[in-house]
């Protein structure tokens, strides 16, 4: 800190350049306040506060600080009464009364923080642990009150509150995987029950494949014997047709024996009606009559040519 004399005193008043009278007038003024703020000086630089337990040092910072303030307010009351006389004197006045100033303010400020000096010690020690605090809580910070200050609660209440958000945090761990296990389960019942149905259909279609294969192959089965039969009885019909044929053979034989002279004239019939030019028939219902007449037709005309 500079060192300010009385010297500095007489030169704030001469560098206005007023009278030498008026210059020991206002240092006969202003010298109670300077000489007292310079014993103050004295004690309250001596004052060191290094811990939170220097109660008394403190206390005597602050008897020095509010001890300097007042001078520093007397001062300015007597700097406001003398400026009144004259612009010259007052600038004189704010001179002299700006060198006690300038030697109280930074004597104020060094006793401001010695007096404060726990009070800043307790707002380090509160800022440390409300990060301690933040960093210890902020796995579950969701279940903390917003408006807590973790720095000032105290511990009972900070441990209260951090149990309290443990709890609710596990609680509500706990709702989420009850939640997650009953999605999961749902899941797996939906899946086993698409599974089950997707073996139901496969079996439904492997036995409506295999009912589809018995009723095939039981068709198959009658249609074989079907044609068996048919075989059977085409084989019948042709054997009774022979036997048949080779009786109206004979009886044709006897017959034309016995009416060479109209089998003749049945002959000649029958070569007329062959003669005769069959129409064209169109339709499928008038083709199937037409082919039984002709059918009919051809059989008559055998009789009539035998």
């Amino acid at each position: 800190m500079e060192k300010i004399t009385i010297i500095d005193l007489s030169k704030a008043a001469s560098a206005e350049k007023i009278a030498p009278e008026q210059i020991e007038s206002l240092q006969s003024l202003f010298m109670p306040f300077f000489q007292k703020a310079s014993e103050w000086k004295q004690k309250a630089m001596a004052i060191k506060v290094t811990n939170a337990g220097q109660k008394e040092a403190m206390n005597d910072a602050r008897t020095a600080r509010l001890a300097l303030k007042g001078i520093r307010v007397d001062t300015e009351k007597r700097r406001k009464e003398m400026k009144e006389d004259s612009l010259r004197k007052g600038k004189a006045i704010d001179g002299m009364a700006n060198v006690i100033f300038y030697l109280i303010e930074p004597i104020e400020k060094h006793l401001r923080e010695q007096e404060d000096f726990a009070a800043r010690l307790e707002a380090k020690e509160r800022e440390e642990t409300r990060q301690l605090r933040e960093i210890e809580s902020d796995p579950y910070w969701a279940f903390f009150p917003q408006t807590v200050d973790l720095g000032t609660i105290t511990d009972e209440v900070f441990a209260s509150l951090l149990n309290g958000a443990k709890l609710q945090k596990q609680a509500a761990d706990a709702e989420r995987k009850r939640q997650e296990d009953e999605a999961a389960e749902k899941v797996r019942i939906e899946s086993e029950a698409r599974e089950a149905q997707r073996l139901e259909n496969i079996r439904l279609k492997a036995e409506s494949e295999a009912q589809a294969e018995t009723m095939r192959k039981e068709r198959e089965a009658v249609e074989n014997e079907r044609r068996e039969a048919q075989a059977v009885l085409a084989k019948l019909k042709a054997v009774e047709a022979a036997q048949r044929r080779e009786k109206e053979e004979a009886e044709r034989i006897a017959h034309e024996a016995a009416q060479a002279p109209d089998l003749e004239k049945m002959r000649a019939y029958a070569a007329k009606i062959r003669a005769i030019e069959m129409p064209d028939i169109l339709s499928k219902e008038s083709v199937a009559q037409f082919s039984a007449f002709k059918k009919f037709l051809e059989s008559a005309l055998e009789i009539l040519e035998r």
